[in-house]
């Protein structure tokens, strides 16, 4: 039976290119009503068939995150959020050649032989205030966040 590891992965420093997207959509776009924060992460959805989820996650940390400048949580066939922000999840829907040499990085050179599949997406935090917030989450990745030509998102926890 596989399990999927998911680990996500969040600059300690200032994050230029979060701050560059709040200004666009406050100064630009017309959000500064409602949008008072952006974040953003990376994520690794890790898909293995055997092993201690939790000892291999610690591994894949160990290869994925720079500790110096970032931070790290891990969590097992699971993916929750804290209620302060609407996530949205942004991968490619055309093949994703960064996920596939990681994959090829985890399984070859470092000997993870139990990675079936890796899987990478950017999940933006959008702190919203007011009632719709997941409807303006929609026209922010719309207007913004994604390319419709490649890339696909999806509200998480909606």
């Amino acid at each position: 039976m596989s399990q999927k590891i998911n680990l996500r992965v969040w600059l300690k420093i200032p994050d230029a290119e979060a701050a560059t997207v709040k200004n666009t959509l406050v100064r630009r776009m017309g959000f500064g009503d409602v949008l008072y924060d952006v974040s953003k992460e990376r994520l690794f959805s890790i898909e293995v068939d055997s092993g201690d989820p939790q000892e291999l996650a610690k591994g894949f940390a160990k290869e994925l995150v720079n500790e110096n400048k970032e931070s790290y949580k891990v969590l097992i066939d699971e993916l929750k959020f804290e209620d302060e922000y609407v996530p949205v999840l942004v991968s490619l829907k055309i093949e994703d050649g960064e996920a596939i040499s990681t994959q090829e990085r985890l399984r070859g050179r470092l000997g993870f032989t139990s990675v079936v599949n890796v899987k990478k997406a950017t999940i933006w935090k959008l702190y919203l205030r007011g009632v719709d917030r997941v409807a303006r989450a929609k026209e922010i990745a719309e207007g913004l966040l994604i390319n419709p030509h490649k890339d696909t998102y999806e509200i998480l926890g909606e």
